[in-house]
């Protein structure tokens, strides 16, 4: 099994197909891309695992429920950001978000997108810097989201899209908590 944040990709034992353990990986794999708007300073580590112990995902809390080896894992995917050109970091993206949904199957993408979800409306909206940018790029993830459900999550066209929209949500947030962090430096 293949773990993708936006920058990096680990290598990790994989839970069968329609058991619990996976089914919580991967509500917090999508709350960890969700809560990646946040990654703009280097106190992103400890804020994502504080995110982790108040979320409540539909499975669980994130750090209740699974072993402190894979949160140990994903904190330590989850912190890295592009070097060089925001372009550039942004293609990186985009291939690993299709990457990782050509891996998933659709109950898996399921899980993914609740967490999502649940982490965007339990945290991020929440954020005094969070503006009407964000909550579009949000909802255009969340009704793409719904559209490849409904396709059968076989059509390419529909997954390309919800990588492109990934790669967007994360481009608008991170700018906008990146400017945040600039004028507010102690709230990252």
């Amino acid at each position: 099994m293949t773990i993708r944040s936006p920058y990096q990709t680990l290598h990790c034992n994989a839970y069968p197909e329609h058991c619990y353990e996976r089914e919580i990986f991967f509500e917090t794999l999508g709350a960890c891309w969700a809560l990646s708007a946040r990654n703009v300073s280097g106190m992103f580590p400890i804020q994502l695992r504080l995110d982790l112990c108040k979320i409540n995902l539909l499975y669980g809390v994130p750090s209740a429920d699974l072993p402190q080896e894979l949160l140990n894992k994903l904190t330590v995917l989850f912190q890295s950001r592009p070097a060089g050109q925001p372009a550039h970091g942004r293609s990186v993206v985009e291939t690993n978000a299709m990457a990782m949904m050509r891996e998933m199957n659709r109950a898996d993408f399921l899980s993914f997108s609740m967490g999502f979800q649940d982490a965007v409306e339990q945290v991020l909206v929440h954020a005094e810097c969070w503006d009407p940018r964000c909550q579009r790029a949000y909802m255009a993830i969340k009704f793409s989201a719904m559209s490849l459900i409904e396709q059968g999550f076989n059509s390419e066209k529909h997954r390309r899209t919800y990588a492109d929209l990934l790669s967007e949500y994360l481009n608008i947030t991170q700018s906008v908590f990146s400017s945040e962090s600039k004028t507010y430096p102690l709230n990252h």
